[in-house]
């Protein structure tokens, strides 16, 4: 899912970078850093999961690569609309939607991790910290 995400937010850096009319705003030279970055260690650590043995780790979920698929045809479909000059509302074209999505991904991404802590009443090995941090940087995007 990260590489997906940084994807997405890297799309959604570099169009505000080029023209920051298209809904995103200002684009800070160190945040666009940090989504290229972010996509190019995330992209290395996909590739290494299919170069390294996974041991007794499980299997993808089928709900994510569902949840993927929706959000790459969403994105595709939008594209569409508006190459072929039918105009959206203010709130979807193809960049907010691409920041959506990262969104969407961010929160998730943890919703796992989240169960298993209600399930053992503890937050023992994960840090929640930079959960927050994260949470917290994805949604000020949107201001």
């Amino acid at each position: 899912m990260n590489p997906s995400g940084f994807y997405f937010y890297s799309f959604y850096s570099v169009a505000g970078t080029v023209d920051q009319y298209l809904g995103t705003g200002y684009v800070a030279p160190n945040d666009l850093v940090f989504a290229l970055h972010a996509f190019a260690l995330s992209s290395v650590q996909l590739a290494q999961i299919f170069m390294y043995e996974r041991g007794n780790q499980g299997d993808i979920k089928i709900w994510v690569i569902a949840l993927l698929i929706v959000e790459y045809l969403t994105i595709f479909i939008v594209f569409i609309v508006e190459i072929t000059g039918h105009p959206l509302n203010d709130h979807w074209d193809t960049v907010l939607v691409c920041g959506y999505a990262k969104a969407l991904i961010t929160f998730v991404k943890y919703l796992p991790q989240v169960y298993l802590n209600y399930k053992r009443k503890s937050t023992v090995g994960w840090s929640l910290a930079n959960v927050l941090l994260d949470f917290t940087g994805g949604s000020l995007s949107f201001v």
